[in-house]
């Protein structure tokens, strides 16, 4: 979501099914398209387009 924080109705319900979770990203919905994959670096708050080659 573009809004939110850890306490957001969607932190706490991806929480609860055990999804992952992007909350707060400003733009993000203008920015990438819906089922579109993506990989979080959650240490530095990263997201890249695709998946990333961990070296």
């Amino acid at each position: 979501t573009e809004v939110g924080g850890l306490t957001s109705h969607g932190a706490i319900v991806g929480l609860e099914f055990g999804i992952p979770v992007v909350v707060g990203v400003d733009g993000a919905t203008s920015i990438l398209t819906d089922g579109e994959t993506v990989t979080v670096d959650g240490q530095r708050g990263l997201i890249y387009r695709g998946t990333a080659r961990v070296l």
